[in-house]
């Protein structure tokens, strides 16, 4: 994965809808380059599937939660690519600190919540991870 794969990613995570002429202008590539990247990141399960985020406006009982990722040292852009290309990440951050990066996740129940984070901790780059999850939004 390239940093082309990379930006793709991030444009894709902000808007999964965007039509390919849209990102390959954005990109500065054609329209076919587009669509040859993201049918292969869907064939090498880069990318699991497309959906929809909820906004402020939806009535959702999800649940969010918050984990801290501490990685093994070397090149983490593999780990960043497939973090990003899960559904249930909302938001990904680097860090500093004790931990490398925080993944924001929102998902539907606890035992979706308990998948999605025995998924993470089984990519081979993470080494350590802490978990918290949000009850009550004040602000």
């Amino acid at each position: 994965m390239d940093s082309l794969d990379q930006e793709l990613l991030f444009l894709l995570g902000q808007n999964a809808r965007a039509t390919v002429s849209d990102l390959a202008g954005q990109l500065g590539v054609s329209r076919a380059t587009v669509q040859n990247r993201i049918d292969r990141l869907q064939r090498d399960q880069v990318i699991a599937r497309f959906t929809v985020e909820l906004g402020d406006a939806a009535d959702s009982n999800g649940i969010e939660a918050v984990v801290l990722l501490r990685l093994k040292s070397g090149d983490s852009r593999q780990t960043v690519a497939r973090l990003s290309a899960m559904s249930e990440v909302i938001r990904l951050t680097s860090a500093n600190g004790d931990y490398d990066f925080i993944a924001e996740l929102r998902v539907a129940s606890l035992p979706k919540l308990d998948q999605v984070l025995m998924d993470i901790r089984m990519l081979p780059q993470i080494s350590d991870s802490n978990s918290i999850i949000r009850m009550k939004q004040f602000k």
